[in-house]
C-alpha cells in the first residue's frame, strides 16, 4: 500500500454524466489546468447511464418549449419551493446539451434526437404541464463517448480510485483523500475546488425482495455526495422530500413509465382502470398509487396491448437495450408480454433521495456553488428539482467552467489534518482480527430505513430510527471487518448510508406539514400548511457541537408567477375499529414471583437503577 501525493486545480468525485462533462468543460475552458476525476469504477460504464440512455427528460427546444415552460413546470411539481433561477438555467441550456451531445457522438441531427418536418427537434407530453418538454433518445454509447472525450482532452482519470474523505481549510476545500480499491493505494491529492457529482443515495431503503445491489439507482451511488458536502460545512436542502420509486415488480429495476407514457402507454390498477390522471413522477401520481393498495385495487400495470405493434416493438428495442438488457430474460422467463395489458406489474419499491427524479440535494445556487468556497456540485446529488439528465449535463458543464475560473486564482490551503490518521481510520476495518461483515451493517441500517421512514411517515417511528441510527454508529461500525480493498469501500457507503438516514428523519421532522404527495406524507400533520409556502428545511453540520441541526429558510423570491401545487389533496383517515373487549384488571403485586426473587436472588444492573448512574 503506497501513499501519492499529487495536486489538481479542478478534482471531480464521481465520473457519471455530470461529472464526466464537467471533466470536459473544466478542461476546455482552461486547456493548461490539472484535472482529475475519480470514480469507483472505469467512467466508461460508471453513474446512472453506464449502460446509455433513451431521453432527455426536461428540455426547452424551439417550436416546443420555451425556458419559461420549464420553470412553469418546476414551480408546479414543487410546489413552489425552488429557486426558480435554477429552472430557468436548466431550461435555457438545454439545447447546448443536445448540441453537445450529437457532437460528442459523432451523431447527425434526427439520428440520436428524433425531429419534425421543420427541422426542430420533436418534444413530447409527460409532464403536468399542456407543454411537451420530454426529447426522445437514441443513447446506448453516450457514456463511452463522453469518456473518450475526457480521456482525449488529458483528464487524469483514476478509475476504481473513490473519495472517502473532503478535507478542507478554515472553511475552504484544501483537498481529497481517496484510494484504489484494486491496489490499495491512497492518494492525497491538494486542490482548490472539488465537484461533486457522486449522484442519488440510490442504497438507501431496502428493496422488497431483500437484495442489497437489486435497486433502481446505480449501485454505487451511496450517498457519499450528500455526506462528503455535509460533513465539510455545506448545506443540504429538502431531505424530507423523498422519492418513493414506481418500479417494476420484483426487478428493481425501471418500470419506464416515462419510456411508455410518451408513446401512448398508462398505467392501470388490478381492475384495469386508469388510477390517476398523469403518469409524471410527481408526489400526487405516488400517492394516487399508495391508495389503489390501501382501498384494494392493487397492484397496479404499465399498460401497452393497445399500442400499435411498431411501437410495441420499438418500446421492447429500448427497455431491453438501452435501459437494461437483463430486463428481457426477466419478461421472457415470467412468461409476460406487452401485447397483454396486466404484463409490467409495478409496486411502491424502495425509497431512495434524490435531486434528478425528486427534489433533495447539495444546495446551490445557478451557478453550481455551494456555502463552502471551492465546493460546487452537480447531478444527482444537487438540489435542482426534477433536472433529470438534463440537469446532470447543464449543471455540469457550468460546475466545470465555474470551477477552472476559480482555479486561475485560487490555491490549495494548506492541510491542517494528519494524513497518516486519516489513513489509518479507513483502513481499520482491515486490520481488525474478528469482526461482523460489512454486508450485515449495510442490510440492518437500510433494513430500519425502510421499516421506519417509508412514507406515509411516522413520527415515533422516525425517532425510533434516530435512536437505531446512534446505535448502529456506536455498536456496529466500529466491529466491521473486511478482507479486502474493495469490500473496505463499503464501510464508507455504510456511513454515508447512515448520515443520510439522520438528514431524512431530521428534515422530516422538522417539516410540521404534509408536501409533496407521497414524498413528504407525515401522519402527525396530514395537511398542507401555507405557513411552509416557499420554505426550505436546510441542514447544516455546527461546527462547534459537530451536530446537525435542521433551520426553515425562504426560498428565493419568483420572478415568474406561476400556478405552484399539483390537484391533489390528503385524505381523511377514519380508522375507527370499535371498542374491543377489555377484561377485569389484575393485582399489581405477584407474591409468586417475589418469593423466587428473594429465594433464588438477582441483582439489577446498575445501569437500570435511579440514582446508580442509570436511568433517571
Amino acid at each position: 500500500m503506497a501513499v501519492h501525493y499529487i495536486s489538481a486545480d479542478v478534482s471531480i468525485i464521481g465520473g457519471g454524466s455530470a461529472g464526466t462533462i464537467a471533466a470536459i468543460k473544466a478542461k476546455s475552458q482552461n486547456p493548461d489546468a490539472k484535472v482529475i476525476i475519480l470514480d469507483k469504477g472505469p467512467i466508461e460504464t460508471s453513474g446512472a447511464i453506464g449502460r446509455g440512455m433513451d431521453a432527455l427528460n426536461i428540455v426547452a427546444v424551439p417550436g416546443y418549449g420555451t425556458p419559461e415552460n420549464v420553470v412553469e413546470a418546476l414551480t408546479k411539481v414543487t410546489e413552489g419551493i425552488l429557486d426558480q433561477e435554477c429552472a430557468y438555467v436548466l431550461g435555457e441550456k438545454s439545447l447546448q446539451v443536445i448540441k453537445d451531445l450529437e457532437e460528442y457522438t459523432n451523431r447527425e441531427p434526427g439520428d440520436l434526437f428524433p425531429i419534425d418536418e421543420n427541422g426542430n427537434y420533436k418534444a413530447s407530453f409527460l409532464h403536468p404541464t399542456e407543454h411537451p418538454l420530454y426529447l426522445a433518445m437514441d443513447g446506448e454509447d453516450i457514456k463511452r463517448a463522453l469518456a473518450k472525450r475526457v480521456r482525449d482532452l488529458g483528464v487524469q482519470v483514476l478509475d476504481f480510485t473513490p473519495a472517502v474523505r473532503l478535507l478542507t481549510t478554515d472553511g475552504r476545500v484544501s483537498a481529497l483523500l481517496a484510494f484504489n480499491i484494486r491496489t490499495g493505494d491512497f492518494y492525497v491529492i491538494n486542490t482548490p475546488t472539488v465537484i461533486l457529482t457522486a449522484g442519488a443515495v440510490g442504497k438507501f431503503g431496502l428493496p422488497r425482495d431483500g437484495y442489497l445491489s437489486g435497486l433502481y439507482e446505480f449501485p454505487g451511488n451511496t450517498g457519499e455526495g450528500f455526506a462528503m458536502a455535509y460533513h465539510a460545512g455545506a448545506n443540504l436542502i429538502n431531505l424530507e422530500c423523498f422519492q418513493t420509486n414506481l418500479l417494476m415488480k420484483d426487478y428493481n429495476g425501471p418500470a419506464c413509465g416515462y419510456v411508455v407514457i410518451p408513446r401512448g402507454g398508462y398505467g392501470v390498477n388490478a381492475l384495469g382502470e386508469k388510477y390517476w390522471t398523469h403518469g409524471y413522477w410527481s408526489g400526487d401520481m405516488f400517492l394516487a398509487v399508495w391508495r389503489e393498495f390501501q382501498e384494494g385495487r392493487g397492484p397496479v400495470y404499465l399498460k401497452m396491448d393497445h399500442l400499435p405493434e411498431e411501437t410495441i416493438q420499438g418500446l421492447e428495442k429500448i427497455l431491453w437495450g438501452t435501459e437494461r438488457t437483463s430486463r428481457g430474460l426477466f419478461h421472457i422467463q415470467r412468461d409476460e408480454n406487452y401485447r397483454r395489458w396486466d404484463s409490467v406489474e409495478q409496486g411502491m419499491e424502495e425509497i431512495t433521495l434524490c435531486s434528478g427524479h425528486s427534489m433533495s440535494g447539495i444546495q446551490i445556487n445557478k451557478h453550481t456553488e455551494t456555502n463552502v468556497p471551492g465546493l460546487y456540485a452537480a447531478g444527482d446529488c444537487a438540489a435542482v428539482p426534477h433536472q433529470y439528465l438534463t440537469g446532470a449535463f447543464v449543471f455540469g458543464s457550468i460546475a466545470g467552467e465555474r470551477a477552472a475560473e476559480f482555479a486561475k486564482t485560487h490555491k490549495a490551503p494548506q492541510l491542517d489534518v494528519d494524513i497518516n490518521q486519516l489513513i489509518k481510520e479507513v483502513v481499520r476495518p482491515l486490520e481488525l482480527e474478528e469482526g461482523i461483515p460489512v454486508e450485515q451493517v449495510e442490510y440492518k441500517i437500510r433494513s430500519k430505513i425502510s421499516q421506519y421512514l417509508t412514507p406515509p411517515k411516522s413520527d415515533p417511528l422516525m425517532n425510533k430510527l434516530l435512536w437505531w441510527t446512534e446505535r448502529i454508529r456506536k455498536e456496529d461500525l466500529p466491529r466491521i471487518k473486511v478482507n479486502d480493498y474493495h469490500d473496505l469501500i463499503k464501510v464508507t457507503e455504510v456511513q454515508s448510508i447512515i448520515d443520510c438516514a439522520e438528514m431524512a428523519a431530521r428534515a422530516s421532522l422538522y417539516r410540521t406539514e404534509s408536501r409533496w404527495g407521497l414524498g413528504h406524507y407525515r401522519l402527525a400533520y396530514p395537511q398542507r400548511d401555507p405557513d411552509w409556502d416557499n420554505k426550505w428545511v436546510v441542514l447544516h453540520k455546527d461546527r462547534a457541537s459537530g451536530s446537525m441541526t435542521a433551520s426553515q429558510q425562504e426560498v428565493p423570491a419568483p420572478q415568474w408567477t406561476f400556478p405552484a401545487r399539483l390537484d391533489y389533496e390528503y385524505p381523511a383517515l377514519n380508522l375507527s375499529i370499535g371498542t374491543g373487549y377489555k377484561h377485569p384488571p389484575n393485582k399489581v403485586r405477584d407474591p409468586w414471583i417475589e418469593e423466587k426473587v428473594q429465594r433464588e436472588g438477582f441483582e439489577i444492573p446498575a445501569r437500570f437503577v435511579p440514582g446508580k448512574g442509570g436511568v433517571k
